[in-house]
């Protein structure tokens, strides 16, 4: 994040980056669960609550969480689609890969 100017920092002449956390410019992260059907909606709550464990445990702001239900290879999922079009966040987590879609993962990565 210093490499990519994203940090509201200074370096030290020993290479030490010291960052401002009061003023920072970081931006927290989204959890996005889903599950694929609903019967398996019971599931939707516990995935959530485990991701946001992990991410309070990693130190994380979560900016939101959002939940759907839907197939991974439907492309029409508007609480995604919605979550894609923001830029108030640095980091979707999700508990793999395939939560956020069964399909296409690789053009994702392009826009990293």
């Amino acid at each position: 994040m210093w490499k990519r100017g994203e940090l509201n920092a200074k370096q030290l002449p020993t290479g030490t980056v010291i960052v401002n956390l009061e003023s920072s410019n970081t931006k927290g992260v989204v959890i996005y669960a889903r599950v694929s059907s609903s019967e398996n909606k019971s599931n939707l709550d516990t995935q959530a609550q485990r991701l946001e464990s992990y991410c309070i445990a990693k130190g994380y702001t979560i900016v939101r969480i959002v939940k759907e239900v839907g197939s991974g290879v439907n492309d029409n999922r508007h609480k995604l689609i919605n979550l894609l079009n923001k830029d108030d966040y640095s980091l979707i987590v999700c508990e793999h890969k395939d939560r956020l879609c069964s399909v296409g993962f690789n053009y994702l990565k392009v826009f990293r």
